[in-house]
C-alpha cells in the first residue's frame, strides 16, 4: 500500500517569513530592491550635487521638499483611483517616466549644463511620479497575494527592502559621485529601473475574487480613519514623527560637513546607519514574532525617536553619532511599518488604495515640510540646536494627540 506524497512543508526562511512562499512576492520584492536602491543613491547624489553647487541648507531643503512633497497632495487623490484591475499598468507606466527623467538628468550632466535649477525641475518631476507609484505599487503588492493572511508580513517585507536600498544607496552615492561623477548613479538607477520593470511585467494579480466597490472614494477613506481608533490616533502621530523626526535627512550632509568636516564621507555613513536601524526594524516586524512586537512596542517608537534626536543634539563625537543615527532609522521604521501594517489588515477592501495614499501623505507627505523647516531653522540654529528643537517639538506632539485620543474616547465610551 502506498500513500501519496506529501508536498515539502516551508523551509526556515517560509516559518520565519511566511510572505516568501508567494511566488508573485518574491518576483516583486527582487525588482523593488533594485528600484529602491537606485533610487536611493540617485537621491542623494543629487542632495549632494545640490550642496556643493549651492552651498545652501535652504536649497537643499527646497530639493527635498520638490522630491517628496507631492505625497501630501498627489498620493492620497492617486490612491483613491487606484483599484487591484490597474495598479500593474499604473505601475509600468510610472516607472518609464521616471526612467525618461533619469535619462534627462544623465543626458544634461553629459552635456555640462545640470545646474540648480533643472535639478530642481527635475526633482519636481520625480516626486510627482513618485507619489503616484507609491499607492500604485502598495495596491499592486498586496493584490497579487494568494493568502490573505500575508498581508502584514508581505507590507513589513516591502518595508525591509525599502530600507536594504536605504542603508545601501547613500553609501553607493557616496562611493560613486566623488570617483565617477553623478552620471554613474544616474546609470545604476536607469538600469534598476528597467529590471523593475521587467519584474512586474511578470506579476499576474490574484485579487480579482476580492470584492471591491466601485463608488468608493478618498471620503470613504477619511471616513473610516475618522472611526477607527487606532487610525485616528497613530496616522496623526505618523505625520509629527514625519515632520520633526523624518526631516532629519536635510541636516545630514550639513552635520557631516560642519561638524565632521567631511561631507562625502560621512553623509553615506550616516545615511547607512540609519538605513540599518530601518533594516533591523523592518526584519523583526517581517518575521514571525513581528505582529506580538508591533502591538507592544508601537506606542514607544516616537518615544525612542526622541531620545536618538538628543543624543545627536548633544554629543560632537561620531561614536555617538552613529548609533544614535542607528535608533533614529529603528524607530521611524518600526512606528511607519506597524502603521501601515496594522491598518492595511483591518481596512475594508474597498478603501485599501485611498488608505495607502493617506498613510503616505501622513509620514512621506509631511517630511517635506519638515526638510523646508529644518533648513530654515538650522541656518539660524546652527545643526545641533536644530536636532534639539525637533525632539521637543515632537515630544510635545506625540503627547497632545495621544491625550486627545483618549479624551475623545473616554467622551464616547461615555454616551
Amino acid at each position: 500500500m502506498t500513500t501519496a506524497a506529501q508536498p515539502p512543508g516551508p523551509g526556515l526562511a517560509g516559518r520565519l517569513f511566511p510572505a516568501l512562499t508567494e511566488a508573485s512576492l518574491r518576483r516583486y520584492l527582487g525588482g523593488q530592491v533594485a528600484s529602491v536602491l537606485g533610487s536611493w543613491t540617485q537621491n542623494v547624489t543629487l542632495n549632494l550635487l545640490v550642496y556643493h553647487l549651492s552651498g545652501s541648507a535652504a536649497i537643499l531643503a527646497l530639493l527635498n521638499f520638490l522630491l517628496y512633497g507631492p505625497q501630501l497632495v498627489v498620493a492620497p487623490v492617486a490612491g483613491s483611483r487606484i483599484r487591484s484591475a490597474n495598479a500593474k499598468r499604473v505601475t509600468l507606466c510610472v516607472l518609464m517616466v521616471s526612467l525618461m527623467l533619469t535619462a534627462s538628468l544623465f543626458a544634461l550632466s553629459m552635456l555640462g549644463v545640470l545646474g540648480v535649477k533643472l535639478i530642481l525641475a527635475h526633482a519636481l518631476a520625480i516626486g510627482i511620479s513618485s507619489a503616484v507609484e507609491t499607492p500604485a505599487r502598495q495596491v499592486l503588492l498586496l493584490t497579487s497575494l494568494r493568502d490573505a493572511r500575508h498581508t502584514s508580513n508581505a507590507v513589513a517585507m516591502n518595508t525591509m527592502v525599502y530600507n536594504v536600498g536605504r542603508m545601501v544607496g547613500p553609501t553607493i552615492a557616496g562611493f560613486v559621485y566623488p570617483a565617477f561623477g553623478p552620471e554613474a548613479s544616474f546609470v545604476i538607477y536607469a538600469l534598476a529601473l528597467c529590471f523593475m520593470a521587467t519584474c512586474v511585467r511578470s506579476i499576474k494579480p490574484h485579487a480579482a475574487a476580492r470584492p471591491s466597490r466601485a463608488d468608493s472614494s478618498l471620503r470613504d477613506a477619511v471616513g473610516y480613519v475618522m472611526s477607527d481608533a487606532f487610525s485616528a490616533r497613530y496616522l496623526p502621530i505618523l505625520a509629527c514623527i514625519g515632520l520633526f523626526a523624518g526631516s532629519y535627512q536635510t541636516l545630514v550632509p550639513l552635520l557631516a560637513d560642519r561638524g565632521f568636516h567631511d561631507a562625502a564621507r560621512f553623509t553615506g555613513v550616516f545615511f547607512a546607519c540609519a538605513g540599518a536601524g530601518s533594516l533591523s526594524a523592518a526584519v523583526l516586524l517581517s518575521s514571525a514574532w513581528g505582529s506580538r512586537a508591533s502591538r507592544r512596542c508601537i506606542a514607544w517608537a516616537p518615544w525612542s525617536a526622541v531620545a536618538a534626536l538628543l543624543v545627536l543634539a548633544m554629543t560632537t563625537a561620531a561614536s555617538a553619532s552613529i548609533p544614535a543615527f542607528f535608533a533614529l532609522g529603528f524607530s521611524l521604521t518600526f512606528a511607519a511599518t506597524s502603521t501601515n501594517a496594522t491598518i492595511q489588515r483591518q481596512c475594508p477592501e474597498h478603501v485599501r488604495g485611498g488608505l495607502v495614499g493617506m498613510y503616505g501623505m501622513a509620514y512621506n507627505g509631511t517630511m517635506p515640510f519638515g526638510y523646508l523647516l529644518v533648513g530654515t531653522v538650522s541656518e539660524a540654529l546652527g545643526v545641533r540646536h536644530t536636532f534639539a528643537a525637533m525632539a521637543i517639538v515632537l515630544a510635545a506632539g506625540v503627547m497632545s494627540i495621544t491625550a486627545l485620543q483618549r479624551f475623545r474616547e473616554q467622551r464616547s465610551g461615555a454616551q
